[in-house]
């Protein structure tokens, strides 16, 4: 008597079912009444008592493992096979009996299992056709023999994903393999075998789906739907066979059913679902629709939505029930849009992840990351983390044989390569994605040759290359496109020559002509009614739409009407397939067109046309959130609102708004470096900063606020143009104020999102790389709902290194001089603009700026320091030689610069702690050395600290060790405490060498260290491994030696060390406990400067490991003075930490502060004052960079 599976409890049903069980058939029965309604737990446990006494454990173990694979555990199922396979006689020549046959199923159901779970092909593929064989090539197919039909299709589900994924086969080879399934099922129907038809239906219907790309013709829909058909008009078709083969039937024939008929289907499968008691029958269901609805509109995604999904998750979840979750996570994914929700997509993907993680399954997993950095590099903007994961996902499948897998890691590390304009490496990549695909998968292959097509037009406008190399660009692509048209490939073909016609633009006339031509008639190959054909017709129209603009010289708007039209009807084939962003794209560059009308015929109304058209655009790319065409039209914007304001059409108010979202928008793009290495993050970032565009959006700026007389927001914009990438790195490991952090932890929520945040940058970094790209996603998404609250956007502003505002300077000014009273603080920048060098300056507890033109121009400055300070490799500088006049004399070198900072005489007073910024040229030039006054250079009448920016020089401040904001306390002691002094001074054959010097040297750092409670360690002991670890665990550390600074080649610019060179690129990677830092090294302090005053050298190095300051030289110094500075700059500390030490015991104990400022100015006047080294050359190079302090706690060595 059947039981009421709705009246019975589980574990009840379980306990009579187990005590009834006395034969196999009993157990089969009961267990796939459960399997059969998604209760896998108590199937699986039904089978493991019966085999804990059956003597025949063959198919009882074939049917718990599938059972378990089922609910989606594959490895755990593959598990329960090898266990069992140890058991099993040795192969046989042909199976005859059926135990021979059930050895066979649980051989080939190990190698199906073994692909999935360990993603490699060619051993479990070799196993199961010799397995083939053995059964005479399926020869007993023909009685219907049921293992015979589990082992043809397990071995041909094998062979349909070899062919997609590793060894494609030909087509009528494949055709034979699968060409039983159609008999076979006719007679497993006539027959009432419902279980096993209902599983060729699900293969056909796989298989079918998969006919295109393998090159299938003998399956169509039409014999599948008739297959179906009979199914379903079964007399004895059991309920939920029934339920199973309508919701089937719904999935894959939507669209071809009527709409009343699909709606039929689905409410009878639902009935039954519910009426025998299924699992997650209704959800999976629902989750079908709800797929089926966003592929029609994707505006049904709506809040409602997501919260009926998360229940749906949670129920899944609860129930175990991992196949069912896959497969609704894989058909909710497959039908979002790629520029709709990311964030919903990242959440989504990271379940599918985990979810191919927990069922064991390693393909699976690649094929979801493959997804996850597909979905990243649609996302524009994102591909640093895309090349991280990439090239991880490479690495790994290095070591397998999946050949599609081994390609399209390349060639997804290509493409990000791309978007970050690294196009050799996006060359290099491309082309081993080539060699893998091959012939293998020709149609990858020809992808592929596109990727490495882009990255050689790239390289060749990059580079400004000789037309020869044209000349063979040219070739290559006529050669491919020709390739792929007798392929069958004409996709690819259209794609080339777009790329062709697109790209370069220097073609003649007959060459343009040609490559138009083919194009044209590629895109007209493929079929006119298909999305390819479309989009390529809609990309066709945009050639020609720009085609008409460029050489346009008619102002008549019925000349222009013809343009105009080619972009329209682009924009319409993009909107009938949902491509929003192409459509978008489309419109800016209509925009462009338009624009070009207005050059020729200057109109307000042309210009608001053009801009209509780029809102447009700029509002479909947001919704998209598409970063980097985000950008591209927000710097678009600006120029058409600038060229507004220009022309009097629009205020600066919504001039200087247009020019900040620009700005906004390339910063968000810079934003995704942190994901790479420091160093290479860094450099990034440079490049970004140092794009013309982005040059020109801060020169637009300038010259509104100059010419409106806006000074404050002209200072905003020169924080914003200085030193970004710098601020960038540095602000990654800032620490937040207490005052602000206090405020955030005492709001539950802000709390538990900061916390969040707080967790998963560890586990970042602590993951490997092909798992970053899952947290990373989780990471962004929790910094988006963070951005929405003031207090915490303010956090991450800190952590972002968001350019400071006045009223963070003002903070830090009033901290300053809470710490050292009687002295004010006074911030100087340096603007070029114009080729004229402003100076700005505001006070540490002002408001407004002060503006101030400089009396000397950046191409006197330029030419000043190529007469000056530039000398060629092994030679020295004419400022070297200078002993012609004294520093005093009207005709010494540098009173032609004092002009630079003549300012400052009335916009500072003596004393004052001075932060230089300076720009571009100036980056080289002692600014501290230039007269301020009649015969007194800056550094006599004031402190000095230099830095890239002000953004900067608070981050340094703030890691120096600030224990409250706006607090009065002193700064907290660095957690390191140790002092180290080093020096590494060796005999070269291309330098002199002089022992005394190198004794006398040792002897100042043994004797310093001595005083000063320091360790030193000198000559052949400090060797790279202990200079790394002594750096990590120092609160100061001192090194004296030389320098290797090449400038052509910035990252090799290096400290010599016993045993070998340490480079800047090697120290980007150290983790500092932001101490102080020494270098008495030729050249150690000269930075490289890119566009934006992007610095490039061993200080930037050492700040962005996490120094909190670096005192160097900014040229080549001789031992003997650097030993004179040490000497003097060590003993100004000792003194100012003992008075120092002496004050803090009377207020309390509060740690004792080193002024750095005021040691160094010591330490150079004292150079001044000795008439060996007097002449600026000497103690003109000493600078210091970074934070005005240092802490320690502690009692005087002396004591």
């Amino acid at each position: 008597m059947p039981i009421n599976s709705s009246s019975v409890s589980p574990s009840s049903k379980l306990n009579h079912w187990t005590q009834a069980m006395a034969t196999w058939p009993d157990a089969l029965a009961r267990s796939r009444f459960h399997a059969d309604r998604a209760e896998y737990k108590e199937a699986a446990a039904l089978l493991r008592d019966f085999l804990k006494t059956a003597s025949d454990r063959l198919e009882p173990v074939l049917e718990l493992s599938r059972v378990i694979k089922t609910q989606g555990y594959w490895r755990d199922a593959l598990t329960v096979l090898l266990d069992e396979l140890d058991n099993l006689p040795g192969p046989v020549g042909t199976a005859t009996t059926r135990e021979e046959r059930l050895g066979i199923q649980m051989r080939i159901e190990v190698c199906r299992l073994k692909l999935l779970v360990t993603a490699s092909f060619d051993a479990p593929l070799q196993e199961a056709e010799e397995l083939r064989l053995q059964t005479s090539d399926f020869a007993a197919l023909e009685e219907l023999e049921p293992t015979t039909i589990e082992i043809a299709l397990c071995y041909s589900r094998m062979r349909v994903l070899s062919c997609l994924h590793h060894q494609p086969i030909a087509p009528a080879e494949l055709e034979a393999l699968i060409s039983w399934l159609r008999p076979t099922y006719d007679r497993l129907v006539s027959a009432s075998r419902h279980r096993e038809s209902f599983e060729i239906l699900q293969a056909y219907s796989a298989f079918l789906e998969s006919a295109t790309r393998v090159g299938i013709t003998t399956l169509d829909f039409e014999t599948w739907s008739g297959m179906m058909q009979r199914f379903l008009s079964s007399p004895d078709l059991p309920p939920l066979f029934k339920a199973n083969a309508m919701v089937l039937l719904a999935d894959k024939a939507s669209e071809r059913l009527d709409e009343a008929y699909l709606a039929e289907i689905e409410t009878s499968a639902k009935t039954i679902y519910i009426d025998q008691g299924h699992a997650v029958g209704v959800m999976d269901l629902r989750f079908q629709q709800l797929s089926r609805a966003l592929k029609k509109d994707h505006q049904c995604l709506t809040d409602e939505l997501l919260d009926e999904l998360k229940g749906y998750f949670a129920k899944y979840q609860t129930g175990d029930s991992m196949a069912s979750y896959q497969t609704a996570i894989h058909a909710f994914l497959a039908h979002i849009p790629q520029w709709l929700a990311f964030e919903l997509q990242m959440s989504l993907s990271h379940i599918r992840d985990e979810l191919a993680h927990q069922a064991g399954a390693v393909f699976l997993t690649h094929i979801g990351r493959v997804g996850l950095i597909s979905m990243w590099l649609a996302h524009s903007g994102k591909a640093a983390s895309a090349v991280e994961a990439a090239e991880a996902l490479d690495t790994t499948l290095r070591e397998g044989d999946c050949r599609w897998l081994r390609g399209i890691a390349p060639y997804l590390a290509s493409q990000a390569y791309s978007q970050l304009h690294d196009y050799r490496k996006a060359h290099d990549r491309a082309a081993r994605a080539v060699e893998i695909f091959q012939e293998t998968f020709p149609s990858d292959a020809a992808t592929a040759r596109n990727a490495l097509l882009q990255a050689k037009l790239e390289l060749y406008q990059q580079n400004n290359s000789d037309p020869k190399d044209l000349e063979e660009i040219l070739s290559f692509a006529d050669t491919e496109t020709t390739r792929d048209r007798a392929a069958g490939l004409t996709l690819q073909a259209a794609q080339k020559t777009e790329m062709i016609v697109v790209q370069i633009r220097t073609l003649q006339t007959e060459q343009r002509r040609y490559w138009m031509e083919r194009m044209l008639t590629f895109v007209n190959e493929l079929e006119s009614d298909s999305e390819d054909g479309d989009i390529r017709m809609a990309g066709l129209f945009q050639v020609q739409g720009m085609e008409l603009t460029l050489p346009m010289k008619e102002t008549d708007p019925k000349a222009w009407e013809p343009c105009l039209a080619c972009f329209d009807k682009s924009v319409a084939l993009y909107m009938k397939h949902l491509r929003f962003v192409e459509a978008a794209n489309t419109r800016q560059m209509q925009s462009c067109a338009i624009y070009r009308w207005f050059e020729l015929s200057p109109s307000a109304h042309l210009l608001q046309r053009c801009l209509d058209l780029i809102d447009i655009s700029l509002d479909l790319f947001r919704e998209a959130d598409n970063v980097t065409f985000i950008a591209t039209a927000s710097r678009w914007r600006s120029i058409v609102v600038y060229t507004g304001w220009e022309r009097g059409w629009m205020v600066g108010d919504k001039t200087l708004t247009a020019l900040q979202d620009a700005e906004n928008a390339w910063a968000v793009e810079r934003a995704d470096m942190t994901a790479l290495a420091s160093f290479e993050a860094v450099s990034r970032r440079q490049q970004f900063t140092s794009l013309k565009g982005l040059r020109e959006t801060y020169r637009r700026a300038f010259r509104v606020c100059q010419i409106e007389g806006r000074v404050t927001e002209l200072w905003e914009w020169t924080q914003k143009a200085k030193a970004r990438s710098l601020s960038d790195q540095l602000g990654v490991d800032s620490l937040v104020p207490a005052e602000l952090r206090e405020q955030v932890i005492q709001d539950p929520t802000r709390r538990e999102l900061m916390e969040e945040a707080d967790a998963l940058s560890p586990r970042i970094a602590g993951s490997p790389p092909e798992v970053r790209l899952r947290l990373r996603g989780e990471l962004e998404a929790i910094h988006k709902r963070m951005a929405q609250d003031t207090l915490l956007k303010a956090m991450m502003d800190i952590k972002n290194g968001t350019p400071v505002g006045i009223d963070q300077i003002q903070q830090l000014g009033s901290q300053m001089k809470k710490c050292s009273p009687g002295r004010d603080v006074k911030f100087i920048d340096w603007l070029e603009h114009s080729n004229k060098l402003w100076v700005l300056v505001l006070g540490g507890e002002e408001k407004t700026p002060t503006v101030m033109q400089c009396p000397v121009s950046p191409d006197e400055v330029a030419a000043w320091k190529r007469e000056w300070l530039d000398a060629q490799p092994g030679q020295v500088s004419a400022f070297q030689e200078d002993d012609f006049y004294s520093e005093y004399e009207p005709e010494f070198s540098l009173r032609a610069l004092d002009g630079l900072v003549a300012p400052l005489d009335q916009l500072t007073k003596p004393g004052d702690l001075v932060v230089l910024c300076p720009t571009g040229v100036l980056h080289s030039i002692p600014l501290h050395a230039l007269y301020i006054s009649d015969n007194v250079p800056v550094i006599e009448r004031n402190p000095v600290i230099y830095s890239a920016s002000l953004t900067t020089f608070s981050q340094c401040c703030r890691r120096g060790g600030w224990s409250e904001v706006d607090s009065g306390q002193r700064p907290a002691a660095s957690v390191a405490t140790q002092w180290t002094l080093t020096s590494v001074l060796q005999e070269s054959d291309d330098r002199w060498f002089d022992p005394e010097e190198q004794e006398d040297v040792y002897s100042l750092i043994s004797n310093t260290a001595a005083t000063s409670d320091a360790k030193a360690v000198t000559g052949t002991d400090v060797t790279r491994q202990f200079f790394v670890e002594a750096m990590q665990q120092s609160a100061l550390f001192h090194f004296h030696g030389h320098g290797i600074f090449d400038r052509s080649i910035l990252a090799d610019q290096s400290l010599e060390l016993a045993d070998g060179n340490i480079a800047v690129r090697d120290v980007f990677d150290l983790k500092l406990k932001a101490p102080h830092m020494t270098l008495v090294a030729c050249d150690s302090a000269s930075q490289g400067i890119a566009a934006g005053d992007e610095p490039l050298g061993i200080v930037t190095a050492l700040l962005c490991a996490g120094a909190g300051s670096v005192l160097g030289t900014i040229w080549p110094t001789a031992s003997r003075t650097g030993r004179c500075f040490t000497d003097e700059f060590y003993t100004n500390i000792l003194e100012q930490q003992k008075r120092s030490i002496d004050v803090s015991t009377d207020v309390g104990g509060h740690a004792a502060i080193i002024d750095l400022a005021e040691v160094s100015q010591r330490a150079v006047l004292a150079l001044r004052r000795n008439i060996d080294t007097r002449h600026p050359y000497h103690w003109g190079a000493f600078v210091l960079h970074g934070c005005w302090f240092m802490s320690q706690r502690g009692q005087h060595p002396a004591d």
